[in-house]
């Protein structure tokens, strides 16, 4: 894809795999891509969930372009963890997957990226023996994540989520 193309020219097969601390970078630029300036989280805070939680952060490629990742940890029952700011630690006794982020520029999607990382992520949560899984799904998202089955909770959110945002779980 050449700089400031919005579609990619030649569909090329997805690959997924875990994602290193050097692929931060990529991830920003693909954060940026799907939300604007909006939701921007910096790498420090990206950066300190993959460290905490490496078995549950993937990133996927179509040929040599980063085009999506997913973000995810274990939880517990408490609500949403909060935005922009790292995790000190994770909770004893997570019983669940959080989806924290999950990206995909434009350009691809269509290409089966969002179901691919989700799947990765949803085996991770499963070999974890976690209850279900939970999201924050902004308002224009959360259609997608009912799809994927996901049903809201009624849970109040940091305002930083923005409007109309809602916590979703999937259990088990």
């Amino acid at each position: 894809m050449s700089r400031g193309s919005d579609a990619l020219h030649e569909p090329a097969a997805v690959v997924l795999r875990l994602l290193r601390a050097d692929d931060l970078p990529a991830v920003l630029a693909i954060q940026r891509s799907a939300y604007g300036d909006g939701y921007q989280e910096s790498a420090a805070v990206l950066g300190r969930k993959r460290e905490l939680a490496p078995a549950a952060c993937w990133i996927a490629h179509a040929g040599q372009m980063a085009v999506g990742y997913v973000l995810a940890h274990p939880w517990d029952t408490l609500g949403a963890p909060p935005l922009h700011a790292p995790l000190p630690a994770l909770p004893t006794g997570a019983d669940r997957g959080f989806v924290h982020d999950l990206a995909v520029m434009p350009a691809a999607r269509g290409l089966g990226v969002a179901a691919g990382l989700l799947a990765r992520v949803c085996a991770w949560s499963s070999a974890a023996g976690h209850r279900g899984m939970r999201l924050v799904a902004l308002a224009d998202a959360a259609p997608f994540w009912a799809r994927q089955g996901f049903s809201p909770l009624p849970v109040a959110l940091p305002a930083a989520y923005g409007d109309g945002a809602c916590l979703m779980e999937r259990l088990r």
